[in-house]
């Protein structure tokens, strides 16, 4: 089944070049192929679906390929322990993100731009060097600096406020979200620790939940508030690198998927505005108030890092999480009810996926490609 929904994709990413319903359809198409199969690939699909039916906002056709071509290689990377492979769908998933970040209905500052990309290409080199050189503690410390380069760890984040303000929400919004999943996984699949390298995915951690979380309460604008948001969910993440066990990587990804929800919901309605119910909703979901799925990935991560005994860390995660709950609740706050359909649909969507309190099925589906 998992084949056949990469077929689909495949022609669904050909077809969306003349027509941007056919990308959706395909999208559609996949995540009910693979629900039977793997839970936690389709909601993966489902992320894709939102973020094209929010770049429909824009004028452009063509644009709605990209975000299919990061998909395949985001479904093809879960089913996949060849290191050739995932070196390919890393670049695959990553590229597609330097065209996306000149999309916008109003142009796009070039410095911003440039440096998006500056700090990609930076990144994809380090990233791919060091995975090819991981049996030398200098390779590992490489691969994860590239790492924090391509999804924004402190304190190599310094691309994400100044991106996360100055481009589209639409375009920004895939970069915040289904662009994460391929390098986190590539971290899960290939690394082992060693002291070195443990105090590197440590310090990483801590100092992207802090200035994640403090920037955020220092920001004014939502766009800011989100990027340092970002900052603070990529801290919690890496935390579970400090474990690379099956518990944390399923906390990982789960984390990786109410992040993904809660960016697009915030990001699209700022397009055009969101019921206040919906923000709060998805507020609360990545502050991690229970039973939203928010509070599973941390749940799961904190689980982890208690049972490795990493007191320390689970303990500067619930604290980072307790003073994430001033600036969630403010930026809810500032959006005004819209009336674009489109927009109330994917931030609707966005709020239903939050709102999963039964993650048995999706954590089994992660597990399942933990187990690959």
């Amino acid at each position: 089944m998992e084949i056949v929904a990469l077929i689909v994709l495949s022609i669904g990413a050909v077809l969306s070049l003349k027509s941007r319903s056919a990308g959706i359809v395909a999208c559609i198409i996949s995540a009910m192929l693979t629900f039977s199969t793997n839970p936690f690939l389709a909601l993966i699909t489902v992320i894709a679906i939102l973020n094209l039916a929010s770049l429909t906002l824009l004028k452009w056709k063509s644009h709605l390929t990209l975000p299919i071509l990061m998909l395949i290689a985001t479904l093809h990377a879960f089913q996949s322990n060849d290191l050739a492979v995932l070196i390919v769908c890393f670049i695959a998933g990553s590229v597609p993100t330097y065209a996306l970040i000149l999309l916008s209905e109003d142009d796009v500052k070039p410095d911003t731009a440039v440096k998006y990309i500056t700090f990609m290409v930076l990144a994809t080199v380090l990233f791919i060097f060091g995975l090819i050189n991981l049996n030398t503690v200098i390779g590992k410390i490489l691969f994860l600096i590239g790492l924090a380069l391509e999804v924004g760890i402190a304190p190599l984040h310094i691309w994400v406020p100044d991106v996360f303000e100055e481009g589209d929400p639409v375009t920004v919004a895939v970069i915040a979200s289904l662009a994460k999943f391929i390098p986190f996984l590539i971290a899960f699949r290939v690394l082992s620790l060693d002291e070195i390298t443990f105090a590197f995915i440590f310090a990483l951690s801590v100092l992207s939940m802090l200035v994640g979380n403090v920037g955020a309460l220092t920001s004014n604008k939502p766009q800011r508030i989100l990027a340092y948001s970002t900052i603070a969910n990529m801290g919690y993440v890496t935390s579970a690198l400090t474990t690379l066990n099956p518990l944390g990587f399923a906390g990982a990804f789960i984390q990786l998927l109410a992040n993904s929800a809660g960016k697009i919901g915030f990001f699209t309605a700022l397009k055009d505005g969101a019921n206040k119910v919906q923000t709060y909703l998805l507020a609360f979901s990545m502050i991690g108030v229970p039973p939203l799925l928010g509070f599973w990935g941390k749940f799961f991560i904190l689980t982890s890092l208690i049972k490795s005994n990493l007191l320390i860390l689970a303990v500067i995660l619930v604290i980072n999480s307790v003073i994430s709950v001033p600036y969630y609740v403010r930026l809810a706050g500032m959006y005004e009810r819209g009336r674009s359909l489109i927009v109330s649909a994917v931030v609707t969507a966005c709020v239903l996926i939050s709102l999963i309190i039964y993650p048995t099925p999706i954590y089994e589906g992660v597990i399942a490609c933990w187990m690959r």
